[in-house]
């Protein structure tokens, strides 16, 4: 997306080194547009723009009323959430349920005590329904940190631009009979039991139960 002023052009580059570096992790909330502005010497309007344009690229995505998530390290994500964009929705959930279950597999053959941490927390974190976590959080963080687990950057790629499409999709209306995640918490629990004791073929085996939920809302 163009951009017309050169401070305009150079909060962009700013922004996305900042996203690059990974300042913000994936799934993270960036500061409030008056935080950056204030931080970066330039207006509201300035930053305003700039978010659109990365946002445009895959690499943020502004959430009314929760903030603005870092959603990729790169642009790649965004080509591929188009290209995805243009498949049918079974076809989407289709790929996005082999990709949670391989991701669940090597979860917990690569776990790691940070990222068992994190997934708990989040597992916690909405079991509780905790408000004081709420505008750090997004929905789908348990998945996306569970496939973070895997170790496998090419797989969260893949996942994270799929991700991207549904929520579009989500957004337009489109998916409004996909069943909520708070109804399926129990499942959740169970994967992670299942990751955290290191049963691969278990996990793998939930995973993919958890994920046709989804795909049987569309029949």
């Amino acid at each position: 997306m163009a951009m017309g002023s050169e401070r305009a052009r150079d909060t962009v580059k700013r922004l996305q080194a900042d996203i690059t570096s990974g300042r913000w992790p994936i799934n993270g909330r960036i500061p409030t547009e008056a935080e950056l502005a204030a931080e970066f010497g330039v207006g509201r309007s300035t930053i305003r723009e700039a978010v659109r344009s990365l946002a445009h690229l895959g690499m943020l995505e502004p959430a009314p009323g929760r903030g603005t998530f870092v959603r990729s390290l790169n642009p790649v994500r965004g080509v591929l959430s188009d290209f995805a964009s243009t498949h049918s929705w079974r076809d989407i959930l289709d790929v996005r349920r082999a990709l949670e279950v391989q991701a669940a597999d090597l979860a917990a053959q690569r776990r790691t005590p940070e990222g068992l941490a994190k997934l708990r927390a989040a597992h916690d974190a909405d079991v509780s329904g905790d408000k004081a976590t709420e505008r750090g959080r997004t929905p789908g963080q348990f998945h996306a940190l569970l496939v973070d687990l895997s170790g496998n950057a090419l797989l969260a790629d893949l996942y994270a631009s799929l991700m991207s499409a549904l929520r579009e999709g989500m957004r337009r209306g489109a998916l409004d009979n996909l069943q909520p995640a708070v109804e399926r918490q129990e499942e959740h629990g169970a994967l992670l039991a299942a990751i955290e004791s290191g049963n691969s073929t278990l996990a793998a085996g939930l995973a993919a139960s958890h994920a046709c939920h989804d795909l049987r809302v569309l029949d």
